[in-house]
């Protein structure tokens, strides 16, 4: 019997089904989205042609586990949207689906060109899994590494290495990006002043908050809400 194997799929997960791949998934927030798209295996060879060298093609290919990378919010934003305008295609047009179907495979193999980390192992070790779900809660994000650290029992080192090889991302990212989302609804669902959300959210500097903010919504707290109100 083969041992079932788990990889956590925080926001903005971007994973390559293979079709011999068997898996399944289970959802614990019933407000989170997955959006599957399915092309021909002819498809996935030009795409792998035309974006990868052949070492790379193979290691997407023969990996342990489904090849997984992050997007952060614009960038997740950008394909949604593209995802979005195939239902306002007109599908009579067969040739005007299939070039919008192209250009947002390539935009999605491009993350894996660019963002793939240097080894697609990432059947999470269990203390990961159990840590990532305890730091998806506000009071401890919020208190940033150090709480990470205490929750983990492991060295910073430790984790460092361990982000960067399983979610391809360092440990201040993975934490500014736990906070963004969280000033985030704060921002559309309460009036609380935006220098407040700020530091309720673990940031210690405003400029450094709005700096970041904008990296990963693509504009400032205050056009965000404003966007929302």
């Amino acid at each position: 019997m083969v041992k079932e194997k788990v990889q956590y799929l925080p926001e903005g997960s971007l994973v390559f089904i293979r079709p011999d791949d068997i898996h399944s998934h289970m959802c614990t927030d019933p407000e989170s989205v997955f959006i599957n798209l399915t092309f021909t295996r002819e498809t996935t060879k030009m795409l792998f042609a035309y974006l990868f060298d052949e070492s790379k093609a193979h290691e997407m290919l023969s990996c342990d586990m489904p090849p997984m990378v992050f997007l952060d919010k614009t960038s997740k934003k950008k394909l949604v949207s593209q995802i979005n305008e195939l239902n306002i295609e007109n599908w009579q047009d067969k040739n005007a689906l299939k070039i919008r179907m192209r250009t947002i495979l390539v935009n999605i193999f491009s993350h894996f060109a660019t963002s793939l980390p240097e080894t697609t192992d990432n059947t999470l070790p269990l203390w990961l899994i159990e840590l990532t779900n305890k730091m998806a809660k506000p009071e401890n994000f919020i208190l940033g590494t150090k709480k990470m650290i205490d929750l983990s029992k492991k060295s910073r080192e430790h984790l460092s290495r361990s982000f960067k090889k399983y979610y391809g991302v360092t440990i201040t990212d993975y934490l500014n990006s736990l906070r963004v989302n969280y000033a985030s609804n704060l921002l559309i669902n309460t009036n609380i002043p935006i220098l407040d959300i700020c530091f309720n959210c673990g940031f210690q500097s405003a400029s450094y908050f709005y700096r970041i903010f904008k990296e990963k919504n693509g504009v400032t707290p205050n056009i965000f809400r404003n966007n929302y109100k």
